[in-house]
């Protein structure tokens, strides 16, 4: 049975859009306040990226998306008023999930990269040495921001992270890749999530009907690979477990605007979604 609090969807206005089809929304503030976080997951048209911001601590940034989405991923982030990120967490070695990250230094301050020892040795093996480095490991817990705890429930031998983000009672499960055991896993634990961040772009045979019911989910988001397809039967699971599928890349930006007990989730859409 899905949990008893209130979703609310809104279809995010701005001061200042114009209505013509043509037009793109320019700047996006969520006015947020104490302990409150935005999570948003990117519109871009290929690869994943999500943006954590809060009043106290600015901005995070998982993943960079491919660089073939160079131009959105920058688009986005200027949009939604980033000026410097704290940290970039690269959870995967392939360029759907890092291939901004050289290129985004040329935009923003950033100050801290976080990956596992699998990221840096696979894809990045020379960081700049003005960056503070931290390296993630299996079953580590840790504070990415004040109102944002992190608890890595695995990491592949490729080194991509499957995690738990919890803020305040609200829980997001970012799968890191399709591994049937790490599902029974989790869904052994008895522990119920909000969110689920669908591993590696929905394709395969994840996300099983068990680790579903177990988990419970009230919305999936999923993102786009161009060499990967969504898989019909993912989808069939995800809609008879009563989840809301979220697709970015096709409706705009999701952000999940967070205070402790409740989350409302605001669409943004864009010139470019599809």
């Amino acid at each position: 049975m899905k949990k008893l609090n209130t979703l609310l969807i809104t279809i995010f206005c701005l001061m200042g859009i114009a209505t013509s089809a043509e037009a793109s929304i320019q700047s996006v503030d969520f006015h947020l306040r104490n302990h409150e976080v935005a999570v948003t997951f990117l519109d871009l048209s290929i690869g994943e990226a999500i943006l954590l911001q809060s009043k106290e601590e600015g901005a995070v940034l998982i993943n960079t998306g491919s660089s073939r989405s160079e131009k959105e991923l920058i688009d986005r982030l200027q949009m939604f008023k980033v000026k410097e990120l704290r940290k970039v967490w690269l959870t995967n070695a392939d360029e759907a999930y890092a291939g901004n990250f050289s290129n985004l230094l040329h935009y923003f301050d950033v100050e801290e990269v976080v990956l596992s020892e699998g990221v840096e040795k696979a894809f990045l093996p020379s960081i700049p040495s003005h960056l503070q480095k931290t390296h993630l490991h299996e079953n580590q817990q840790l504070q990415l921001m004040e109102d944002v705890k992190v608890e890595i429930l695995n990491i592949s031998k490729a080194g991509s992270a499957t995690f738990m983000l919890s803020l305040g009672s609200q829980d997001l499960l970012m799968m890191g890749e399709t591994n049937l055991d790490l599902e029974e896993e989790i869904a052994s634990s008895g522990k119920a999530v909000e969110v689920l961040k669908v591993a590696n772009f929905g394709a395969g045979n994840g996300s099983s009907t068990e680790f579903l019911s177990a988990i419970d989910p009230q919305m999936a988001v999923i993102f786009r690979h161009n060499n990967i397809d969504v898989s019909e039967s993912v989808l069939e699971r995800l809609n008879e477990s009563w989840t809301d599928v979220y697709y970015p890349y096709r409706i705009g930006s999701v952000t999940l605007r967070i205070q402790n007990d409740r989350y409302d989730v605001i669409t943004l859409p864009t010139k470019e979604t599809r």
